[in-house]
């Protein structure tokens, strides 16, 4: 993620909203279904999407890897 100028208001989007964010996306979640939950809207993560190209990457990898099988082999 860009470091930003220090004036203003804070992001909401910090490391942790990121991680959680792709995490949900991962899981077969909507973006509509993952704003509900979180302290963005739905707007905010566009914004991202169209300005942060790292945060971009990061949700649409997230999404691809929706359809991939993943499998635990520890389990008995």
């Amino acid at each position: 993620m860009a470091i930003k100028n220090s004036v203003g208001r804070p992001t909401k989007m910090d490391i942790r909203t990121l991680v959680k964010s792709a995490d949900a996306l991962r899981n077969n979640y909507t973006v509509t279904m993952l704003v509900s939950g979180r302290k963005y809207q739905e707007d905010t993560y566009y914004c991202h999407m169209n300005d942060d190209m790292g945060f971009a990457a990061k949700m649409n990898y997230a999404v691809e890897c929706r359809n991939k099988v993943s499998f635990n082999f520890r389990t008995i």
